[in-house]
C-alpha cells in the first residue's frame, strides 16, 4: 500500500517543485505559498476521491481505467507544460487574494485528477492527504528557495525537467494501472 501511495503523490510532488522553482526565479518568498499550496493541495484530492469512490462503488472495473486515464491525461498536460516552458502558476500575483486563490487552484488542478484513482482504489485518505501535505509543503519552500538560489538560467532548465519527470511518471503510472486491470480478467 506504502508503494501505491507514493506512486501517486512523488510524481505531484515534482510538478508542485516545477512551479514553486519558477516562483523562486521571481524572487518570492517561500512561506505563504508553502502553506497556501499545501492547503490547496490537500484539499483538492478529496473531491476526486469522492467522485472515484462513487464511481468505484457503481463499476470498479470502469473506475479503475477511467483513473488510469486521468493519470494519463495528468501526465500528457505536464508534458506538455514543461516542454513550452511555462507553468500555471508563472504569471499570478502572489499579493492579491485573488491571485492567491487562482495560484492555489492552478497548481491543485491535478489533484483533483488523481484523487480520482486514489478513491477507486479504496487507499486510506488521512494517509494519502497527509502524505500531499508533505510533499507539498517541502516541494514549495524547497522549489522557491532553489529558484531563489540557482539563478534564471539553471532554474528555468530544473523546472523543465522536473516537470518532464513528473509527466512522465503520471504517464507510466496510468499506464500501469490500465495495464493491470486489463490482466486482472
Amino acid at each position: 500500500m506504502a508503494f501505491a501511495i507514493a506512486a501517486f503523490v512523488i510524481p505531484l510532488g515534482f510538478d508542485t517543485l516545477a512551479a514553486s522553482i519558477a516562483l523562486g526565479l521571481r524572487g518570492v518568498q517561500p512561506w505563504r505559498p508553502a502553506f497556501l499550496f499545501t492547503a490547496f493541495e490537500v484539499t483538492m484530492p478529496l473531491v476526486g476521491i469522492g467522485v472515484g469512490r462513487f464511481v468505484a462503488a457503481r463499476g470498479e472495473s470502469l473506475a479503475g481505467y477511467l483513473g488510469g486515464m486521468l493519470v494519463i491525461g495528468v501526465g500528457l498536460y505536464s508534458l506538455r507544460e514543461a516542454f513550452e516552458q511555462g507553468h500555471e502558476v508563472g504569471d499570478l500575483s502572489l499579493r492579491t487574494v485573488r491571485g492567491m486563490i487562482a495560484a492555489g487552484l492552478g497548481i491543485s488542478s491535478d489533484e483533483i485528477a488523481i484523487g480520482f484513482p486514489l478513491g477507486a482504489l479504496g487507499l486510506p485518505v488521512g494517509t494519502v492527504l497527509a502524505a500531499i501535505g508533505i510533499q507539498a509543503f517541502l516541494a514549495t519552500a524547497g522549489g522557491i528557495l532553489a529558484g531563489r538560489t540557482i539563478g534564471n538560467r539553471l532554474g528555468e532548465q530544473t523546472s523543465r525537467i522536473s516537470g518532464i519527470v513528473a509527466g512522465t511518471a503520471f504517464v507510466l503510472l496510468g499506464t500501469f494501472l490500465i495495464v493491470e486491470r486489463l490482466l486482472r480478467r
